[in-house]
């Protein structure tokens, strides 16, 4: 449903390139934006028009790399043509061939990556002429629902957030008198998959009660704003941890400490997420 709702963008576009530009003009290769983002779990389409074609039999395609000039998909003689192929590519690429007559040389990338990211050159050649056009693929990955730890120490605690996605994101920590916090925040390579990064931050306060701190995660390429907002409330009369809300919780007592089993500690954990353009 997703891939039909996009090719009927794309279409749309094309019809409308084709009857304001490509009426008795020369003939023209054009990216349709010259540079976009795939996203982690969701096929790119690479959009390409080009001067509809008095016959396919005519048409070459080729899409490659511009950086190392590696072949990503090829068309030619009225069929895929992929024995030159990179292996990188190999079973993830596709044209749309139903609208080859109409001059959408558009590529579908299916499952992209961190290493996909870069230059792409659209060539075309028909019988009415040569010509290619250069877009840049980047990549990202929404960050994933947060996993919340608290670590108590004997005069402090010690709140820990972990969460997957690409790239490496803006990390900031603030008080409930909304100032910023000294915090920590390191990334890894995350182990299940190459194409995502792994994020731990924490930050320590001295005491909870009856305060809130809100950890806030941005992911420009995407406009991805995270925020979370953890509240304490101490309540003395409790004898163990209230740990419901939507977010994974973990709560640890470190040796010489029993403040966080013994008393208890309710946590209110709000979440607000939004996809938006970020300023740069």
């Amino acid at each position: 449903m997703i891939e039909q709702v996009m090719l009927n963008h794309w279409s749309t576009i094309f019809i409308a390139i084709h009857l304001s530009s490509y009426d008795g003009a020369a003939f023209e290769v054009r990216v349709l934006t010259n540079q976009m983002v795939a996203v982690h779990g969701s096929p790119a389409v690479l959009g390409c028009a080009f001067s509809p074609p008095p016959s396919l039999q005519d048409v070459v395609i080729t899409w490659q790399r511009t950086e190392d000039k590696r072949v990503v998909h090829s068309y030619y003689y009225g069929t895929d043509q992929l024995e030159r192929q990179s292996p990188a590519y190999k079973g993830r690429t596709a044209l749309y061939h139903g609208e080859l007559e109409r001059g959408n040389a558009s590529l579908r990338l299916a499952r992209p990556g961190r290493g996909d990211t870069g230059g792409y050159l659209c060539s075309v050649s028909t019988s009415q002429g040569t010509d290619k056009a250069e877009m840049r693929l980047g990549y990202a990955a929404v960050f994933s629902e947060p996993r919340l730890s608290i670590l108590a120490h004997d005069s402090s605690f010690t709140i820990r957030y972990e969460s997957q996605g690409y790239p490496e994101p803006e990390v900031q920590w603030k008080g409930c008198s909304e100032q910023n916090l000294t915090h920590s925040s390191e990334v890894l390579e995350a182990k299940e998959d190459p194409d995502l990064l792994t994020l731990k931050t924490q930050v320590e306060v001295e005491n909870v009660c009856n305060l809130s701190w809100t950890l806030v995660v941005v992911n420009r390429p995407l406009g991805q704003v995270m925020e979370r907002t953890a509240s304490f409330i101490y309540d003395d009369q409790r004898t163990q941890v209230d740990c419901r809300g939507p977010f994974a919780l973990s709560a640890m007592c470190v040796a010489g400490t029993l403040a966080l089993c013994t008393c208890g500690l309710i946590v209110l954990w709000r979440r607000r997420t939004k996809m938006s353009s970020v300023p740069q």
